[in-house]
């Protein structure tokens, strides 16, 4: 069975500028990451003073953090994939929120995983529009009906990626380690 093709109009050189630019997330990203191949980053890097809005959703925020475009910045990911994704050699300085749907920190929004991106989305549209009555249409269309607080999150118990897990850990280490006194630089990469 053939499906529909997505055909590209543009290539990186010669894309126009956009409102808002969407990180996707997906498989595919572990391999760019094995080969060191960096287009993606260096494309949001030469557009993120001209883009209003940067979104990623699911793991694509490792592609964010790669860029440096979440250094200084709170985030989240998928919480499936969310020790790969954290992981300090994609990025420095990066607050991420281990127990969060989504996460708006200035143009940058992140969700956790696909469905999140459905609710980041639908907050999205209503931080740009307001209450216009058309979001709420398309949702009742659509017949979804999405979670509106960023901090629901049930994923993050699910994967144990969770604060409560991410400080017994720490803990845990410490004790093992007879380390008394935890990393400061963990605990900052992975508070609420």
């Amino acid at each position: 069975m053939i499906g529909p093709a997505t055909v590209a109009t543009h290539t990186f050189e010669d894309a126009p500028t956009f409102d808002v630019i969407i990180v996707p997330g997906g498989g595919g990203l572990d391999t760019f990451d094995r080969e060191n191949n960096t287009q993606i980053e260096d494309f949001l890097v030469s557009r993120y003073e001209s883009t209003p809005y940067i979104l990623s959703v699911c793991n694509g925020a490792v592609t964010l953090a790669k860029s440096g475009l979440l250094s200084g910045k709170r985030a989240t990911t998928s919480k499936a994939a969310y020790k790969w994704v954290t992981d300090p050699k994609h990025g420095d300085d990066i607050q991420w929120m281990p127990s969060a749907r989504w996460v708006n920190d200035g143009k940058i929004w992140t969700s956790s995983g696909v469905s999140a991106g459905m609710d980041m989305m639908y907050a999205f549209l209503k931080h740009i529009y307001g209450d216009e009555e058309w979001v709420d249409f398309v949702m009742n269309l659509i017949e979804y009906v999405p979670h509106t607080d960023p901090h629901w999150d049930p994923f993050s118990v699910v994967w144990k990626v969770s604060l409560f897990f991410t400080l017994t850990k720490v803990l845990l280490v410490g004790i093992l380690t007879r380390n008394t006194t935890p990393p400061h630089d963990y605990l900052f990469r992975h508070e609420c």
